[in-house]
C-alpha cells in the first residue's frame, strides 16, 4: 500500500509542471501583424514587435517594426525570424491588418494556424496595411492604439479573429 501511494505521488510530481513554458526574455512579442502584396509578387509581412532594448521603466514601452517579403506568409516570417534573436510570440497581438490585393483566405487560415493568437484580435482591411503599424518614437504601440480606437468607435463592432475562424471553417 505504501509503495503504491509513493508511486502515485511520484507520477503526479513528474506529470505536473509547465511543459510548454516560454520565458518572456526569450520571446519576440508581436503586438500587430500586417499583410501587403509584395512588389515582386507574393506577400510582405510587417510585424510590430515590443522593443526590449530600451528600459520600460525609464523610456516607457517601445516597439519596432520589421518587414520581409516572400512567396507566402510562412516564407516571409521565416526570413523575419532569421533576423530576430528570439522566437515569435503571437499571444499579445491586438490587430491583424490585411492590405489590398492579398490572398485573404489563405492568410486568414495562416493566422488562425498560429497557436497563441488571440481570438479577439481585431481584423482590419486597409490599402497600405504595413504603414498602419509604423509609429513615431513617442507614439507608443500602434497596434494597441488602433485597438483602442476601434473599441471607442461608435457603431458596428469590427471583425474579430474568432468570427473569421467561423467563416473559414464553413
Amino acid at each position: 500500500m505504501r509503495k503504491t501511494v509513493l508511486l502515485l505521488l511520484s507520477v503526479c510530481f513528474l506529470l505536473s509542471g509547465c511543459f510548454d513554458y516560454k520565458d518572456l526574455n526569450k520571446l519576440s512579442i508581436i503586438t500587430g501583424i500586417a499583410f501587403d502584396k509584395a512588389e515582386e509578387g507574393g506577400v510582405t509581412v510587417t510585424l510590430e514587435i515590443v522593443d526590449r532594448s530600451s528600459s520600460p521603466k525609464k523610456d516607457g514601452l517601445r516597439t519596432r517594426t520589421v518587414a520581409e517579403s516572400g512567396r507566402d506568409a510562412e516564407e516571409a516570417v521565416k526570413k523575419l525570424t532569421r533576423g530576430l534573436d528570439f522566437e515569435l510570440y503571437y499571444g499579445a497581438m491586438a490587430v491583424v491588418i490585411f492590405g489590398k490585393d492579398v490572398p485573404r483566405k489563405e492568410l486568414e487560415t495562416w493566422v488562425l494556424s498560429k497557436r497563441e493568437v488571440r481570438e479577439t484580435a481585431y481584423i482590419i482591411y486597409a490599402d497600405d496595411a504595413g504603414a498602419k503599424l509604423h509609429t513615431d518614437e513617442e507614439d507608443g504601440i500602434a497596434a494597441y492604439k488602433l485597438r483602442d480606437i476601434l473599441d471607442a468607435s461608435k457603431g458596428e463592432r469590427p471583425l474579430e479573429l474568432y468570427q473569421i475562424a467561423r467563416r473559414v471553417d464553413s
